[in-house]
């Protein structure tokens, strides 16, 4: 199976784990010092919502570390995207050497500054939905469908533009294909729901938009 093979590739799976490796670090540091501050925001936002009080006592009864814990894992998988910005290039080119020969476009720092662009401003449309809506995590089968959902509004437009970008124009991609990339990025978002494995989500997710969108304009 060839998403199988391609994940394991020995370039694609070096580029996997280095930023996987610097969020992890990074996100430790930051709940280190500030965990206190981060779960006093999100009560202090909770206290002024409809149902506040029995949203606190759902979140109160979960326990401090355990919560910790949850906010922890759901940080770093929302920004391994970001982190992973600086080396999809190699990634999506081993993808192209391994099946299409596509003739690499000129690309200039701008592209890659448009690139961090795209997926900071999904990520901050990510986290200000989830902070109004967070406690859903904790709701058996609900959670299952807002994480996926979630997933996909922090990914999809910057899983078209990484995927595209160094060969055709992301803007072209998405107003052709943007249905079908959205529900296979969708469905593709499962993955976050399996520990360990979803560390390795946002390149998993890449590979099937990439050879997705490249596919189709080999047609």
């Amino acid at each position: 199976m060839n998403l199988i093979k391609e994940i394991f590739d020995k370039k694609i799976l070096k580029y996997t784990v280095l930023p996987f490796v610097i969020d992890l670090i990074f996100w430790l540091i930051i709940f280190l010092f500030f965990s206190n501050d981060i779960i006093g925001f999100l009560q202090s936002v909770v206290s002024n919502l409809p149902f506040g009080a029995k949203i606190e006592n759902l979140v109160a009864n979960i326990g401090g570390v355990l919560l910790i814990i949850v906010l922890y894992y759901v940080a770093v998988i929302s920004t391994l995207g970001i982190f992973s910005s600086f080396y999809i290039d190699k990634i999506v080119l081993r993808i192209n050497e391994l099946h299409y020969g596509y003739p690499v476009r000129k690309t200039s720092f701008k592209d890659t500054l448009y690139g961090l662009f795209v997926s900071l401003k999904s990520f901050l449309i990510y986290l200000v939905i989830f902070i109004f809506t967070f406690y859903l995590l904790f709701i058996p089968v609900v959670n299952i469908v807002y994480q996926m959902f979630m997933m996909s509004i922090l990914n999809k437009k910057p899983l078209v533009f990484d995927s595209s970008y160094l060969f055709f124009n992301p803007k072209e991609i998405e107003k052709k294909y943007g249905f079908e990339i959205w529900w296979r990025v969708f469905l593709s978002s499962f993955i976050y729901l399996i520990p360990f494995v979803s560390l390795f989500g946002y390149t998993f997710q890449l590979i099937i938009i990439t050879n997705f969108i490249l596919k189709r304009c080999k047609k």
